[in-house]
C-alpha cells in the first residue's frame, strides 16, 4: 500500500462541512451591514476584551471570557449565532490550585465583510486603538452595557473599567468622551 495522506476534516455543521460551497453561499446571503444591535455590542465588546483580526480580505471577532463570566460569553454565542458556525471552545488552567478546572470560554465568528467597518474603527497598523471620536461618534447605551460587563468591576460605588491594554492618551479620551456623551464622572 502506498503512503497515502489521509485528510479528516472535523469541521462539519448541519451536515455540510464549513468551507463546502452551502456554508459560503450562506456567509454571501449575509448583509454586508452588521444588524444595529449586533454593531453596538460588537463596539462596547472591543472596547473590553474582544479582539477583531482579519483573515485574507475580511476580519473575525474573537470574544473570550473567564471560567466566572461564561454566561455572557454564552449569552455572545446565541446573539452572534449567524456569524458563528464552530462551539465554544473551553481552556482549562494548567497549573496552580485551579489545575484542571475551566480557566475561560471563547468563541469566534467566521470572517465577514460585516466586521470590515469595526475593524477599520478599531485597528491601525494592526493595533487596537482608541481615536478621538470613538465614543462620541460610536458608543451606544447598549454597547456600554455590554462593554461593562465585559471589562467593568465595582469598588463601593466606584465603577472601574479595565482599560490596561490601552495608552494612557487613549484613557484620557475614553475618559473625557464617557462624561460628555454620558454624563458621567470619569477619570483616568
Amino acid at each position: 500500500m502506498k503512503n497515502t495522506l489521509i485528510k479528516f476534516n472535523r469541521f462539519y455543521k448541519d451536515g455540510f462541512a464549513l468551507n463546502s460551497k452551502y456554508w459560503q453561499d450562506f456567509k454571501k446571503s449575509l448583509s454586508a451591514t452588521l444588524p444595529n444591535n449586533l454593531h453596538q455590542i460588537a463596539i462596547g465588546m472591543l472596547l473590553g476584551d474582544a479582539c477583531i483580526q482579519k483573515i485574507g480580505k475580511f476580519p473575525f471577532l474573537k470574544f473570550e471570557q473567564g471560567y466566572k463570566q461564561m454566561e455572557l460569553l454564552f449569552h455572545l454565542y446565541e446573539v452572534f449565532s449567524s456569524y458563528i458556525f464552530t462551539s465554544p471552545y473551553t481552556r482549562y488552567e494548567k497549573y496552580g490550585p485551579r489545575k484542571g478546572e475551566v480557566k475561560s470560554y471563547s468563541v469566534r465568528t467566521f470572517s465577514h465583510v460585516a466586521f470590515l467597518e469595526l475593524y477599520e474603527l478599531f485597528i491601525v497598523n494592526g493595533v487596537k486603538v482608541i481615536t478621538a471620536g470613538l465614543i462620541t461618534n460610536h458608543l451606544t447605551p447598549l454597547g456600554l452595557a455590554y462593554w461593562i460587563m465585559c471589562d467593568g468591576s465595582l469598588d463601593g460605588n466606584t465603577m472601574i473599567l479595565h482599560t490596561q491594554s490601552f495608552t494612557k492618551e487613549e484613557i484620557i479620551i475614553l475618559s473625557s468622551e464617557l462624561n460628555t456623551k454620558f454624563n458621567l464622572n470619569s477619570f483616568p
